[in-house]
């Protein structure tokens, strides 16, 4: 019966990487209901109820690199070849995508105005019915992006390049840096943080962008800033920095992977994401490791409330060709 059982699986999974089914659900494709016989699997998309994390979808043929929503029933997913995930509450579907360009970032002001950028400047905009390509003349790879609303959008990239988007056009913005920028995050128009490579971060105060006095050479993969006198970062070998408004202190963050994603729903409830299954929670005074029941590296983390969050992961098999920095 066992063998029977594999054989059969196998055979799955072997046919939904050959003849991979657009606008599909996730139930449909029988995936994300066994851990055990699914544990090869390209991506997953766990959930967080407060306690522990959950397994919520397995994917086959398919890299996450991202998640990002405005609430439990209305979430989305992106990763390479394009994809396009929507989490209705129930069940993930894959929608209709206008490239098959590596999928990085998403970000969006409401379900009809949400972006996805991309490697080879690929750029995605969603008006809540459709998926559109959106030309930023940004031609490099497209690595963070955040907004403050519809008028207000930032992207940055390889080469130290920022662009800025003001609900008509996208324009570049120097920032001091030939330096790849990873992420960026605000807590508004005059407190913005961009972090990459090298230890690098710059900073916009509503006026101009500025390379800040380095106090790692280390990468730095992703930026939070709840405020003025809170931002953090997170980067290679575990590192997170914290700023109080005067200088930036480095946190004990208890591992030595490195570390993708570092965001929160406020600043009693922090989460830091990364290499070896790797899933940190911070309630504004220490750093504590969690159990996410899987090896999977983690790229992206979003929730609605400390009790509602997703995260999502990548196989580590065959990891480094399809990372995203």
């Amino acid at each position: 019966m066992r063998i029977a059982r594999y054989f059969f699986m196998s055979l799955l999974v072997a046919v939904c990487q050959l003849f991979p089914v657009p606008d599909t659900k996730a139930n449909e494709w029988e995936i994300g209901e066994n851990m055990e016989e699914l544990d090869a699997c390209d991506s997953v998309i766990l959930h967080y109820d407060g306690k522990t994390w959950n397994h919520l979808y397995h994917g086959f043929g398919m890299w996450l690199n991202d998640i990002y929503g405005f609430a439990s029933n209305d979430i989305f997913a992106v990763g390479e070849q394009g994809v396009i995930l929507h989490y209705d509450g129930q069940s993930w579907t894959r929608q209709k995508s206008p490239t098959t360009q590596r999928l990085n970032r998403i970000w969006g002001s409401s379900r009809k105005d949400i972006y996805v950028c991309g490697d080879f400047g690929a750029m995605l905009h969603f008006n809540g019915m459709e998926w559109q390509k959106h030309d930023t003349t940004m031609v490099d790879w497209c690595r963070g992006i955040w907004g403050f609303d519809e008028k207000h959008i930032f992207i940055t990239g390889n080469l130290g390049k920022v662009f800025r988007y003001d609900g008509e056009k996208w324009v570049e913005r120097t920032t001091g840096t030939m330096d790849s920028l990873y992420d960026i995050s605000g807590s508004s128009m005059k407190n913005v943080y961009a972090v990459g490579e090298y230890g690098t971060v710059v900073y916009y105060d509503g006026k101009h962008l500025k390379k800040l006095k380095p106090f790692t050479s280390k990468t730095l993969t992703s930026v939070w800033a709840a405020g003025l006198r809170n931002v953090y970062i997170a980067g290679a070998d575990g590192l997170i920095f914290h700023y109080d408004g005067s200088k930036w202190t480095r946190q004990m963050s208890g591992t030595s992977s490195w570390l993708r994603r570092i965001w929160g729903i406020d600043e009693q409830n922090i989460f830091a994401v990364g290499d070896h299954a790797t899933i940190l929670y911070s309630d504004g005074k220490g750093w504590k490791t969690q159990k996410s029941g899987t090896n999977y590296f983690f790229s992206g983390i979003w929730g609605s409330r400390k009790d509602d969050v997703y995260a999502v992961g990548v196989n580590p098999a065959g990891l480094y060709d399809h990372i995203t920095h």
